[in-house]
C-alpha cells in the first residue's frame, strides 16, 4: 500500500516523472525514483541577499551557532566598493529569507583571474573549530595548465590560511566536502569524507563521482587519504591508499559537475546535488539540476528529482552551476531544505537561494 502511495505523489508513467503536478523530463535519470521522498516541490521565488551580492559558486561552512563562512568567486561578494576578487571571503549571518553577510579580507585573498584563470574555491567545511578549503583551478609552478585542486585550513574562520604542500593532480578536481551539521557536530564517524566529479577540471562533465575519507587528525596529510574502491559482498565500503584503483560512487551517463552532498539528520540521508549535460554536448554550464538521496554517502543513490529545465525564465534556459543544499537551511524533520547556488544568466550571479519541501513517505 505504502508503495502504491509513492508513485501516486511521485509517478513515474513510462518514461516521465510527475513533481508537484508538472512532468519533468526523467527519461535519463540514471537511478529509480526515491521511494522515500515521494515529491520535492520548488518555490517559485528566488531569494537573494539583501542589499550588495555579487560573483559566484559560493562554497559555505557551517561554523559557530549563527555564523556561516562563504567564499565568492570572480565577484566583490557583499560590498560594491571592494574590488573584483577570484576568491575571497564573506559571513552570512541568519536564515532565509532574512539572511546578511559582510566580507571580510583574508591572506588567501585573491585578485581576479576571470573563470579558469584563477583558484577558486570548490568547498568549505568547519570541523570542530578548525576551517577546510580545496580550492579548484590550481596551478603548480611548473605547469601551464589551471586543472588541479589544493587543500588549505584555517584556526581563525578564514582570516588566515595555511596551505598544504600537495596538491591532487588526477581526478578530484572539484573536490567537496560530505557536509554533517553545525562544526561538523552530526559527523558519521571521525573521518571527513571528499567527493568530486572525476576528472581534472570543474569546466567539464565526468560520467563518475569518485570519494576519499582522511581521519579529522589528519586532513592536510595526503598520504592518510584513502579512496572508496567499491564495497564488500556483505556491502560494507572498501578503501584504498592507491588512487588509481578507485571506483564511483556515482554515475550518470550524461555527467556532473561541481556536486555537493549535504547529510540531511532529520531524513537520515545524504542528498546529492549535480548539473548534467542536456542538449548541448559541449557546453560549460546548463539549466539542468539533479537531486538524489542514500542512507550512506558512497550509495546506493534513488532519484528525487531530475530536470534538464530546472532553471527558466520566460521560456529559456538560465545556465546555473554549484547547487548545494546548505545544513544550516535544513528544518529539524529533514522535509524542507534551501538551495543556494548561482548562475551566469537571468540576473542569477548572486547569492541566490530557493526553497525546496520535500514529501517523504512515513516509517512503517
Amino acid at each position: 500500500m505504502k508503495r502504491m502511495l509513492a508513485l501516486s505523489a511521485g509517478l513515474v508513467l513510462g518514461q516521465l516523472f510527475i513533481f508537484n503536478g508538472q512532468s519533468v523530463d526523467g527519461s535519463d535519470a540514471p537511478y529509480p525514483q526515491s521511494t522515500l521522498v515521494t515529491k520535492l516541490t520548488w518555490s517559485p521565488e528566488v531569494v537573494k541577499m539583501k542589499g550588495y551580492a555579487n560573483g559566484d559558486n559560493w562554497p559555505i561552512a557551517w561554523a559557530d551557532r549563527d555564523c556561516q563562512i562563504t567564499a565568492f568567486c570572480d565577484g566583490r561578494g557583499f560590498f560594491e566598493q571592494d574590488p573584483d576578487l577570484s576568491l575571497g571571503f564573506a559571513q552570512v549571518f541568519g536564515d532565509p529569507p532574512d539572511f546578511h553577510a559582510k566580507n571580510f579580507k583574508s591572506n588567501a585573498d585573491t585578485p581576479t583571474g576571470w573563470g579558469a584563470k584563477g583558484i577558486k574555491a570548490s568547498d568549505m567545511i568547519a570541523v570542530d573549530h578548525v576551517l577546510y578549503m580545496f580550492v579548484r583551478n590550481y596551478k603548480p609552478a611548473a605547469s601551464d595548465d589551471f586543472t588541479n585542486s589544493r587543500l588549505a585550513c584555517s584556526t581563525n574562520l578564514g582570516v588566515n590560511w595555511t596551505w598544504a604542500d600537495w596538491h591532487f593532480s588526477d581526478t578530484f578536481g572539484c573536490p567537496a566536502f560530505v557536509q554533517f551539521g553545525r562544526n561538523y557536530e552530526e559527523a558519521r564517524d571521525g573521518y571527513i569524507y571528499v567527493a568530486s566529479q572525476a576528472n581534472d577540471s570543474a569546466y567539464g562533465f565526468s560520467p563518475d563521482i569518485v570519494m576519499a575519507r582522511i581521519e579529522k587528525k589528519s586532513v592536510m596529510k595526503r598520504s592518510a587519504y584513502t579512496f572508496f574502491a567499491g564495497t564488500a559482498e556483505d556491502g560494507r565500503p572498501l578503501w584504498t591508499r592507491d588512487i588509481t584503483k578507485r571506483k564511483p560512487i556515482f554515475t550518470d551517463p550524461r555527467g556532473t559537475q561541481r556536486i555537493a552532498i549535504t547529510y540531511n539528520a532529520g531524513l537520515r540521508r545524504y542528498i546529492l546535488t549535480s548539473s548534467h549535460l542536456t542538449d548541448n554536448k559541449k557546453a560549460t554550464h546548463t539549466a539542468a539540476l539533479g537531486v538524489f538521496e542514500s542512507p550512506e554517502p558512497w550509495g546506493p543513490w534513488s532519484t528525487v528529482h531530475y530536470e534538464d529545465h530546472w532553471s527558466v525564465e520566460d521560456g529559456k534556459d538560465c545556465r546555473t552551476y554549484h547547487h548545494r543544499f546548505p545544513p544550516k537551511w535544513m528544518s529539524a524533520d529533514g522535509k524542507t531544505m534551501w538551495l543556494l547556488y548561482s548562475g551566469l544568466d537571468c540576473d542569477l550571479y548572486s547569492f541566490c537561494v530557493k526553497k525546496a519541501t520535500l514529501e517523504v513517505m512515513p516509517e512503517e
